[in-house]
């Protein structure tokens, strides 16, 4: 079974490190691609390779939840991204993303049955909506 390692993408392009041999490679990344398996060229061990683009690090953390828009609609979504800054990367799916749109500055909560704690009871504001990924960041008390 494949490993799975975390990578930075810079300028498109990944630092690519063989976690059994050491062997190092500079790859093109395209832009759409969040996860790509990579065998060496050196061992031929197959790594996972989980793409991060963002100059912040964030933490892989992935399951379902119940999103809320400011109007009070429920859309189920998938989380896959938390950043230590306050951001959390989440997909809804194509048929509630056609049906109910997602717009940039709208203010959500999000409801986690399986770790309460993980977003708390906060407010948060969506920064980017493209087709079923979304973008959103804790809005901190008195911003608004």
């Amino acid at each position: 079974m494949a490993r799975t390692v975390e990578f930075r993408v810079v300028n498109h392009r990944m630092g690519f490190k063989c976690s059994s041999c050491g062997k190092k490679r500079n790859m093109p990344i395209q832009v759409n691609v969040r996860r790509k398996n990579v065998r060496c060229h050196a061992c031929g061990e197959i790594t996972r390779c989980l793409l991060n683009r963002r100059t912040i690090h964030r933490k892989l953390q992935s399951g379902a939840a119940t999103m809320i828009t400011d109007d009070g609609k429920e859309i189920d979504v998938s989380i896959h991204d938390i950043s230590t800054g306050g951001g959390i990367g989440v997909d809804i799916s194509l048929r509630a993303a056609r049906a109910q749109k997602v717009k940039v500055g709208q203010k959500v909560s999000f409801r986690c049955s399986w770790n309460t704690r993980l977003l708390g009871s906060g407010t948060f504001q969506v920064q980017n909506s493209n087709g079923q990924r979304v973008g959103v960041k804790k809005v901190m008390m008195g911003a608004f």
